[in-house]
């Protein structure tokens, strides 16, 4: 598709965002113009952002914000020569679908086919450059059949198994969770309190990979306090474990990360009463005592509410001197206080002596992955009286969840499919007797910890037995740049990872690390609170499309505030926004590709456009979208003021090519808006997507020029280019200032003050 240049001078009062986008988005479908050639590609980059889950009806302009922001970075490196697979799906399976089918009263599977439409039509209508070719659905079988597959490889390889065990239990959401996913004592999804079951539950042996998880830490590209979040989740602690003997002939074990303050100890603490995220310290004396093995004390035994049971052995050395915990706990019960200095021969000591011995804990645990809900992936598993716990044969995956009316969670123990016999009543793949297939479905956790590898090879021929094209994989993975949201850095992020070194341990991968480069973008917030459909305060980008168009909506989203920040929605800043567009739209008409430029604008142009470049570019690296828009905004004031077009008039090459690298520039952000003005006005090729990103030169750059700014009344009202020299010069200044006709126009009152920063600006008091 060719641009056209017009022979007759445009006329367009308005732009019109509607008509604008909606034959863009058209034509770039029908061009396939972001699906990239999966087999040949020559430059591979995997663009990819974090997947929602079709909760309710629609996105929200948060979804809008972090998809825009991965969608920018996409844009831009295709504009760099790259073949970039940005694609998309749904993480449809879990809770979060679940409930929201629950509430509204209908089944899961016919909310998720409605919703995941409806998330399409917005998505495409935001100007996203998705592969649509390439969808995932975590909730089809042609996905889940693999995630099942995935379960049995963990269970052959010796990390899946099933255990009685206390587990965290939602009473809302009647289901158990795991560790990662309770927050501060509550449901990281409906907020309630968490309590515990003893219950028999799947878990994949995630423990066996903390080093690795923390090891791996050093060779990633991630955000900061994502990586610190890992690093204090895993809590890997070097100590020992030492041996206290109590008054009536037990043992205690306590864990310590400083034996060498065992010589300070006046009174164990145990976790008796812990509550998670408790302030004060609370506690009850036990009525025991234990015996101080170094000096023979007797030090009591107290109960307390500060000490986390999954802490090593659960009970602590209390050594106020050396901790601050301890040291408010003894204040408060009156507890002894030995001021001794650490003794680092005590660790040896400890040893020879037999008190205890070296010991490495991890505040990380197995990772629970079964659910007793029904929207899941059916845990393949057949337990057997007479073979014990037997894996469903891979070529009888998928196990299909079956389409039931009874599927609210019941809170006892088993899922709904549970009471259906025709569901798990089977027979065992071993010795054909009969068996009872694992009526728990899988965490929807387990769904998303490998959709990054099945989005290159959807619709790719393959005779392989795996989810995946080894081909295809091998050229597209692992993710060049993965952007989500920093919320999930102990839970998708942690169980990725893992997932990944597993795989390649097993051969099947051959990186170990899925995203060598994370961004972790922000959350933005409405009204002080963060945005989302549980709270209330959601904001629906169609509204704001349907008024404003997608670009105004994209740009004030990237303009909003940094991408790692909380931005706070205001409407105000589309409708700036939307102005904005305006003034750009209008540099555009009347045949814009023959400007006439007053005095020395041709020059300042050149340089302004050169320095604009450089920091659109540098601000897009790294993630700053929203100075790069603002360095964009300045160049079109100046654009602005100098340019003014004329019928008839030819302009040279250079001020055509400040407008076709205004529109460059504006292509990651507003899509359509510069597609349009590339093909239509400036008669460019189709894309601009597909088109060079500019190149400035740093030796115009170094020009050793001031720019000036003229104001008068505090109004902008023109600019000066001139040597380093000249703009120190008040008196020099304020007579270049006045020949400007662009200003001289403004001074006809008589002139009350003359207020001149050198370097920067001069301002007109009338």
């Amino acid at each position: 598709m060719k641009g056209k240049k017009s022979k007759e001078p445009i006329s367009i009062k308005k732009y019109i965002p509607s008509e604008v986008e909606g034959k863009w988005q058209k034509i770039w479908k029908k061009e396939r113009l972001y699906s990239p050639d999966i087999r040949g590609a020559k430059k591979p980059f995997y663009n990819l952002w974090m997947f929602p889950y079709p909760s309710a009806e629609g996105l929200h302009a948060g979804h809008a914000f972090a998809s825009t922001g991965s969608d920018i970075y996409g844009r831009f490196m295709r504009m760099q020569g790259k073949d970039v697979f940005q694609p998309i799906g749904y993480d449809s399976f879990g809770i979060h679908s679940e409930n929201y089918a629950l509430k509204i009263k209908q089944k899961p599977q016919e909310v998720v086919e409605r919703t995941t439409k409806h998330y399409e039509e917005q998505m495409r209508s935001l100007g996203h450059g998705y592969d649509w070719t390439r969808t995932v659905t975590t909730s089809s079988p042609d996905y889940y059949r693999w995630t099942q597959w995935l379960f049995l490889k963990m269970w052959k390889a010796g990390l899946a198994y099933k255990k009685k065990a206390s587990v965290n239990f939602c009473p809302s959401c009647k289901t158990v969770l795991a560790d990662e996913q309770v927050i501060d004592g509550k449901c990281e999804r409906c907020q309630s309190i968490v309590g515990k079951k003893e219950l028999e539950q799947w878990f994949f042996k995630i423990t066996n990979y903390a080093d690795r998880l923390l090891e791996g830490l050093d060779r990633i590209d991630w955000s900061k306090r994502v990586v610190i979040a890992q690093r204090n989740w895993i809590g890997k602690s070097e100590g020992m474990k030492i041996k206290f003997r109590t008054e009536d002939g037990k043992n205690l074990e306590v864990f310590t990360t400083r034996p060498d303050t065992l010589n300070a100890v006046t009174f164990l603490a145990t976790s008796k009463f812990y509550e998670e995220g408790s302030k004060e310290k609370i506690g009850k004396f036990s009525g025991n005592y234990a015996i101080d093995p170094l000096s023979d004390r007797k030090l009591p035994i107290w109960d307390t509410n500060y000490v986390a049971p999954d802490y090593g052995t659960g009970i602590i050395m209390g050594v106020p001197a050396h901790d601050e915990r301890d040291m408010e706990f003894a204040k408060k019960y009156h507890l002894d206080i030995v001021k001794k200095e650490p003794d680092e021969t005590l660790w040896e000591k400890i040893e020879r002596e037999g008190w205890g011995k070296k010991h490495t804990n991890y505040h990380l645990h197995d990772w629970l992955v079964s659910r007793q809900r029904y929207w899941g992936a059916p845990i393949p598993m057949i337990d057997c009286p007479k073979c014990g716990w037997q894996p469903v044969p891979e070529g009888d995956l998928p196990v299909l969840l079956l389409n039931i009316s009874d599927y609210v969670p019941e809170g006892t123990g088993k899922g709904p499919l549970a009471n259906h016999e025709e569901f798990y009543k089977v027979k065992c793949p071993n010795c054909k007797g009969e068996a009872i297939r694992e009526t728990d479905v899988m965490d929807t956790f387990v769904d998303s910890s490998w959709y990054y590898l099945r989005y290159p090879s959807v619709n790719v021929n393959s005779n392989f037995e795996l989810p995946w094209n080894p081909e295809v994989t091998r050229r597209w993975l692992p993710v060049d740049l993965y952007f989500g949201g920093a919320e999930h850095s102990v839970l998708h992020l942690m169980y990725a990872r893992f997932v990944t070194m597993v795989l390649h341990d097993l051969k099947y991968l051959d990186f170990d690390e899925p995203f060598p480069k994370f961004y972790a973008h922000g959350l933005m917030i409405k009204d002080g609170a963060k945005m989302s459909k549980s709270r209330g305060n959601v904001v629906n980008p169609e509204d704001y499309i349907n008024k404003f168009g997608a670009d105004a909506l994209r740009l004030y989203l990237a303009f909003i505030g940094p991408m790692d920040a909380s931005p706070d929605f205001r409407d105000t800043g589309i409708e700036g926004m939307y102005r904005f567009m305006g003034r750009v739209w209008r540099l555009y008409q009347n045949h814009p590709t023959t400007p006439t430029l007053r005095g020395v604008g041709e020059n300042q142009i050149l340089t302004k456009m050169h320095q604009t470049i450089k920091k659109v570019t540098e601000d897009i690296q790294a993630f700053r979208y929203n100075t790069a828009i603002a360095a964009i905004m300045e160049y079109v004031n100046l654009l602005t003021e100098i340019v003014k077009s004329e019928k008839g008039v030819t302009g040279s090459a250079e001020k055509v090519k400040s407008l076709e690298t205004l529109a460059l520039l504006l292509a990651p952000f507003a899509p359509h808006l510069a597609e349009e003005v590339w093909v239509e006005v400036l008669g460019q090729p189709f894309s601009i997507h597909t088109s060079s990103w500019p190149k400035y030169d740093s030796n115009i750059l170094q020009v050793d020029q001031v720019e000036i700014i003229i104001q008068v009344n505090g109004k902008l009202r023109g600019q000066l280019v001139v040597d380093s020299e000249q703009s120190k010069s008040g008196q020099v200044i304020e007579k270049l200032a006045r020949q400007d006709e662009r200003v001289s126009k403004w001074l006809e009152g008589k002139v009350k003050n003359v207020i001149f920063v050198p370097g920067k600006v001069i301002n007109f008091v009338l």
